[in-house]
């Protein structure tokens, strides 16, 4: 009788043991599973954060010579040296432009798409390290959108001189602002065939004391563009750095 209680109690204990090493395993498998998931979130976020690295590089590079050339303008604008600057606006593509300064505006797009769908498609809860979550929050919820904000406000700016363009009626306004599609791709692809047209829109613009202030309030405002824009890549680098260490 004892030896047939003791069959059916180790029987018993057999069958326990295999279930909770069967859930163990299970469990276990769950968590590689997540962790392998993780581990592709986290390497998605890194590929996207290449390329936001690009475009801020890029961005960058652009304002910092506007903000030079806005300065230049602005602090010489009764004396400014037309011939030499119509040659870089000729040349020099966006780096240098006319166009750039005073009739388009820079908006930011920044390719965070992999950052909001993560916060928005259930990815969020994979990743462990909650310094990357809040981090990634930052991104997208704070630092974007000061961004974003400010770029609008200096585009309300371009728009309003731009308006103010439009309603001018000097002849020589019009006909600046009469440029085809094919001449203003040569004139951003570098042509230096457009010297003479860079010389001439100097000339009329430089003549119009709105122009001067519109560019004052632009280059003040262009401070604080650039400070939200280095903001966010100091938030785009720190999260690089956390996910290296993280992975």
């Amino acid at each position: 009788m004892r030896k047939f209680a003791l069959k059916y109690t180790l029987e018993f204990i057999v069958i326990v043991l295999g279930i909770t090493i069967s859930y163990w395993i299970n469990d276990i498998q769950i968590q590689n599973q997540e962790s392998n998931k993780e581990k592709i979130i986290l390497n998605s976020i890194l590929s996207d954060i290449e390329q936001i690295e690009l475009y801020i590089n890029a961005r960058k590079k652009t304002l910092s010579s506007d903000s030079i050339w806005m300065d230049y303008l602005i602090k010489n604008w009764d004396k400014v040296n037309i011939d030499s600057t119509a040659k870089q606006f000729s040349k020099n593509r966006y780096d240098a432009s006319f166009h750039n300064l005073f009739l388009d505006f820079r908006e930011f797009h920044p390719p965070i798409a992999t950052l909001e769908m993560v916060t928005s498609d259930g990815s969020f809860s994979i990743i462990k390290n909650d310094l990357i979550k809040r981090r990634i929050n930052s991104i997208v919820y704070l630092s974007k959108e000061q961004l974003i904000k400010n770029s609008e406000v200096e585009i309300d700016l371009q728009l309003s001189f731009k308006e103010r363009l439009m309603v001018d009626e000097d002849i020589d306004i019009v006909n600046m602002l009469n440029a085809t599609q094919f001449e203003l791709k040569n004139r951003f692809d570098g042509s230096e065939n457009y010297y003479e047209e860079s010389k001439n829109e100097l000339k009329i613009i430089l003549e119009k004391d709105y122009a001067r202030n519109y560019l004052n309030l632009k280059f003040r405002h262009r401070y604080f563009v650039q400070l939200f824009l280095n903001n966010f890549s100091n938030q785009v680098s720190e999260l690089k750095t956390l996910i290296l260490n993280d992975i």
